[in-house]
């Protein structure tokens, strides 16, 4: 881990210094008001679904996202990423930090070769090389892009190929992409204690997350190594993980692609309070422009993550279906997920079932060159086992109202 970081810092120091001179200064800055019901949010160590707290000030904690791309040779250029989050108690962290070499195509195909942090290929509510790694037509993300957010981060090598029919008269887009990983070991951490749920935070790469307060890692639990406090991007027990990925594009209005991710993790494996987890899933996504101007977008997955002699054993599922359409001078979307974890280690005094589905309904709308208004009800019908270990009702129907007003620059 501590080369990883050193690489990374020496990265950052690199873009900062190359921004100086040749750079392209781009990112987003979200003002967001809002209220939901229910139990504590998932951002404040609660079990709830969203990021809201009933008890609390309608005024949700805005951020700000900031990208410096650099071009550092003809063919190498850089991508940093800061944002500030007021939900982070250090606010400003690193989000992305990657090198890329582009050679110049003489065909149909492309390379790219990337060294550093950044997200897997996995999203469809997020515009390729967003600066901000937030869904564009909705506040909230999905549960999958929610959980991929806050605990995954590709730390590490990346190859792409792709074949761009447009150059030789042909519909037919080809994408293939592999990477070597680390630094990801706790992927499964979150997602098997918490839970799934929807939000829009981004985990920044040195930021630490706070688990709820359930017995089974309290000093007198079960498995009193594991703390409350989880940094995702560590590397524990120095075994590199990977994934793969392939994707078909047909004229530019369907898409269909598959992706598996494997971070190795060894589950027996524990340093400073954290375990290696054995994480892995498959996932699928398919985008469609359908005639009358309707956008239709799907993901899912499927997996398991394992900490321990079987101690933490969770197989994972989750599903979205969204559909856009223009509505006036904006967007309609609607957003309907299914989620479920299924318990089958051995702690019965430790459940791990969560299972729910949700519907976001949201409306996005230009009000100036750079500015959108974003507004979403989403309500979320969930049950999870481990609320009744904190004296809550197992099962939760929690609604939510944000509005937003983004600024792109």
């Amino acid at each position: 881990m501590g080369v990883v970081c050193r690489a990374l810092a020496g990265m950052l120091l690199l873009c900062c210094v190359a921004a100086l001179r040749a750079s392209e200064l781009h990112g987003e800055v979200d003002f967001v008001l809002g209220t939901g019901s229910g139990q504590t949010g998932s951002t404040q160590t609660g079990l709830g679904k969203n990021d809201f707290d009933g008890n609390v000030s309608p005024w949700r904690d805005s951020s700000a996202t900031v990208t410096i791309e650099s071009q550092l040779l003809d063919e190498i250029s850089s991508w940093v990423t800061l944002s500030a989050d007021g939900e982070r108690s250090q606010v400003v962290d690193v989000q992305e930090a990657w090198l890329s070499w582009k050679p110049v195509p003489s065909g149909p195909w492309r390379t790219r070769i990337r060294l550093g942090s950044f997200f897997p290929p996995t999203s469809l509510e997020i515009e390729p090389d967003s600066p901000s790694w937030k869904p564009v037509r909705t506040l909230s993300s999905s549960a999958i892009n929610s959980w991929i957010g806050e605990e995954l981060r590709a730390n590490g090598l990346e190859l792409a190929f792709s074949r761009r029919g447009l150059m030789i008269g042909s519909p037919h887009d080809f994408d293939f992409t592999v990477a070597a990983i680390s630094a990801n070991d706790p992927a499964g951490t979150l997602l098997a204690w918490r839970g799934w749920t929807f939000s829009d935070h981004i985990t920044g790469l040195t930021e630490t997350q706070r688990l709820p307060d359930l017995p089974v890692y309290r000093p007198d639990g079960p498995i009193p190594r594991q703390t409350r406090d989880v940094r995702e991007f560590r590397e524990i027990d120095g075994v590199p993980g990977y994934y793969a990925a392939a994707s078909y594009t047909y004229a530019q209005n369907v898409q269909v692609s598959f992706l598996h991710y494997d971070n190795e993790g060894h589950p027996l494996d524990v340093s400073q309070g954290q375990y290696s987890w054995e994480t892995r899933f498959n996932h699928l996504s398919v985008r469609a422009v359908l005639p009358a101007g309707w956008e239709i977008l799907s993901q899912a997955m499927q997996g398991t993550t394992l900490m321990g002699p079987d101690a933490v054993h969770v197989r994972f599922r989750a599903l979205y279906l969204l559909a856009s359409h223009p509505l006036g001078s904006g967007d309609m979307t609607f957003r309907w997920d299914l989620f479920r974890n299924q318990d089958i280690d051995l702690l019965p005094t430790d459940p791990n079932s969560d299972h729910g589905n949700a519907l976001a309904v949201a409306y996005r709308m230009p009000v100036g060159k750079q500015l959108h208004w974003v507004s979403e009800l989403l309500r979320v019908d969930s049950t999870h086992a481990a609320r009744v270990l904190l004296d809550e009702p197992a099962r939760e129907i929690e609604l939510s109202l944000s509005t937003s007003l983004r600024w792109d620059f």
